[in-house]
């Protein structure tokens, strides 16, 4: 077979996958914005079903296909490779597909307009099934495909799409178990966006400051453009936190534009680089990959966007002012985490002595236990630290000072020779336990969950102690972490 018949038998394929995947994604966004249309209509057509079961059943496909569009991001990638394995995967799918979207549309579960939409899925899903039976398509498949010498790592990839969710969301105890479903909603934005700003600031050869003020710039999307709760009156409670200035709300404004550098995109990125030590500070993605986990980020700020706004603070709008004052501070500091470097801001004067890693992990924990402490309202406080009024400046003023002192002292130890990837490993851990114990005391609301997030605690720190352990085996190489500071070497990166 020639290379030009193998080109254009991968390409249809895979331009079928990507036109159903793109109408699935289509099917959930409508279904999630048409929510109580979809539900009055499935309503009268099963008039006996509890309205309860119809809203979680409603909810399961949405859920469902974003899920499936992440595993349909490697299928892709193994198609444009050739693999054979890949083609037997999507034949399966299809015929499947085909069985239960079929009946779906016979069935009419659901209203017409969203009918439209399924009938052209059957029928991309009938082409897709003709076309991967073709005996010239799985020719093409069987020949054998040559190999990409690019580097890549995509056990790491997935590592860091999943563990930042978990970091970020789960392991603060927002989340009660009894919902632990939602969590789901949060994994492509969360694991795509810390992955699309590790794979970027890694290729520009950015550091620990790019990762924070790309940090920056995501909680800026997120919680000013994607959930408006910057801004929004209502939701979460948030304006009552503390006193609003020109309508954005500045204590829980000062927890996340913290809290999501720090714990959704920089802890995460250490973590999964500290694990995967071999493979550096190289790329885990190719070019392929890193566009996909940009589709992929975006598509996620669209499924909060229509998944929780709308259920917990229905009918407000970000005003057009508001938004394009987010998007330019966003640009801004986006602009800036490309061309700040790490070595520009390491201090002229590192301490004398470096405390040790338990040392440095038990400094970064109560750090975080104490922001979060200090910003979060917790045991039944409406105010930051169980104040009232004005005086709930006071609390975020501390906690302000707070994230300055803790950040200046780390810069100072990162800038000792002595400093090791050992170091930068105890001072995520403890970060990460720090806000877990925080979740038990202020945030879980049941013995439960207050059990799983004792757990996971005690999980953080074994996990600390194993790859510890891989770390000193290794010997603590530069090679391990770009910004460790510790040879001419790693100066060279940045």
């Amino acid at each position: 077979m020639t290379p030009t018949t193998r080109t254009a038998a991968t390409r249809a394929v895979v331009t079928l996958v990507i036109a159903n995947l793109a109408v699935s994604l289509l099917f959930a966004v409508l279904t999630l914005a048409g929510h109580d249309t979809v539900l009055a209509y499935q309503q009268r057509h099963h008039p006996g079903a509890d309205p309860a079961a119809l809203a979680r059943t409603l909810w399961s496909r949405p859920v469902t296909v974003f899920c499936v569009a992440l595993l349909y991001v490697r299928i892709v990638r193994q198609l444009r490779a050739g693999t054979a394995r890949a083609l037997r995967r999507v034949r399966i799918v299809a015929l499947l597909g085909l069985g239960g979207l079929g009946w779906l549309l016979v069935s009419a579960e659901y209203p017409a307009w969203l009918r439209v939409v399924e009938a052209v899925q059957v029928l991309l899903l009938a082409a897709l099934a003709v076309t991967t039976n073709l005996r010239t398509v799985r020719s093409a498949f069987d020949a054998a495909a040559p190999a990409d010498p690019r580097p890549r790592h995509r056990g790491a990839a997935w590592t860091l799409v999943l563990l930042a969710p978990v970091v970020a969301e789960l392991s603060l105890g927002l989340m009660p178990l009894r919902v632990a479903y939602v969590f789901l909603l949060f994994v492509p934005l969360y694991g795509a966006g810390a992955l699309l700003i590790r794979e970027t600031v890694r290729r520009f050869g950015g550091g620990f400051p790019s990762l924070l003020l790309l940090g920056v710039a995501y909680g800026l999307v997120e919680e000013g453009l994607v959930l408006q709760g910057l801004t929004s009156p209502h939701l979460y409670g948030a304006a009552d936190w503390a006193p609003r200035l020109v309508g954005l709300n500045t204590a829980y404004a000062e927890l996340n534009l913290v809290y999501h550098p720090v714990f959704s995109i920089t802890i995460p990125i250490v973590l999964v680089e500290l694990l995967f030590p071999g493979h550096g500070h190289r790329p885990y993605l190719r070019r392929g990959g890193l566009i996909t986990t940009g589709v992929v980020a975006a598509l996620g700020a669209l499924l909060l966007r229509v998944g929780i706004p709308p259920v917990e603070d229905p009918g407000y709008t970000l005003a057009p002012v508001a938004a394009a004052v987010i998007v330019t501070v966003a640009l801004l500091v986006t602009a800036a985490a490309f061309t700040v470097r790490d070595k520009h801001l390491r201090p002229a004067n590192p301490p004398r002595a470096l405390p040790a890693p338990a040392t440095t992990g038990l400094a970064a924990g109560a750090a975080a236990l104490a922001f979060l402490a200090l910003i979060f309202p917790f045991a039944g406080a409406d105010q930051p630290f169980f104040t009232h009024g004005a005086w709930s400046l006071v609390p975020m003023a501390a906690a302000a000072l707070l994230v300055l002192g803790t950040g200046v002292t780390l810069r100072r130890w990162h800038a000792h020779p002595a400093w090791t990837p050992v170091h930068l490993l105890a001072a995520a851990i403890g970060a990460t336990a720090g806000h877990t114990v925080f979740g038990l005391i202020g945030n879980a609301d049941s013995w439960t969950d207050r059990l799983f997030l004792a757990v996971l605690a005690a999980l953080t720190v074994l996990a600390g102690r194993w790859i510890t352990g891989r770390l000193r085996a290794r010997g603590g190489s530069a090679e391990v972490v770009p910004e460790t500071g510790v040879t001419a070497a790693v100066d060279a990166c940045h």
